[in-house]
């Protein structure tokens, strides 16, 4: 039961139904009862499973998606967007359960022109040397900017460059951050920094180091 407390036109005290009525700070409140939260569905549980997976891998390398996605696949793009494109189109279940598709996994997109030719090399254990055409495409520019990355799923490791070396040089070199021994996919993807307008990544192989 509730409790009017000054007329028709104050506050009230006590349970109304689905309302509760209480003072705070001075001012009349109400909020509704909470409601019991029925069980997850088994969609709910595969969505909630997939979500957790691309999140924790995408969280390693935050910075660089934060740039790549910047304004892309979503309104919002960034992680956000980053996490619902990966979760629809780049996680996959095999008998161990979920994993990520790393010729699926997007971590930069946009209209810009990709690199021409892509390639890289080991340079040694702790650092991956990429090199690209130094050609210009029509639309692209040779002051864009390379966005390079290399990444451990598994281990869920990854070093990476947000913005590098511009398009006409055509070399750039990663370090591997604590290198240790593990397979690497590695991406390269182009910025033009005065719009941030980025280009779809391109996965170039992995690596074992």
């Amino acid at each position: 039961m509730a409790i009017i407390k000054s007329g028709i036109l104050g506050g009230f005290k006590g349970k109304a139904g689905a309302v509760v009525g209480y003072e705070l700070y001075g001012q009349d409140c109400m909020r509704g009862l909470p409601r019991i939260r029925s069980k997850f569905t088994p969609n709910e549980r595969l969505n909630t499973s997939k979500f957790g997976l691309v999140q924790d891998t995408l969280s390693i390398i935050l910075d660089f998606v934060q740039v790549g996605f910047k304004d892309y696949y979503t309104k919002t793009g960034g992680i956000r967007g980053a996490i619902s494109y990966n979760r629809k189109h780049a996680v996959r279940e095999d008998e161990n359960g979920f994993y990520i598709d790393p010729n699926d996994f997007v971590v930069a997109g946009g209209d810009l022109p990709g690199a021409l030719e892509p390639a890289f090399t080991i340079e040694n254990p702790g650092t991956l040397k990429f090199t690209w055409a130094t050609e210009i495409p029509q639309d692209a520019d040779e002051l864009d900017q390379v966005m390079l990355m290399a990444i451990d799923l598994k281990g869920k490791k990854a070093s990476y460059a947000p913005i590098g070396e511009f398009r006409k040089r055509g070399e750039a070199s990663l370090s591997l951050d604590g290198a240790y021994r593990a397979k690497y996919w590695t991406f390269i993807s182009l910025l033009w920094p005065k719009t941030d307008q980025g280009s779809q990544p391109v996965n170039i192989w992995a690596c074992q180091v």
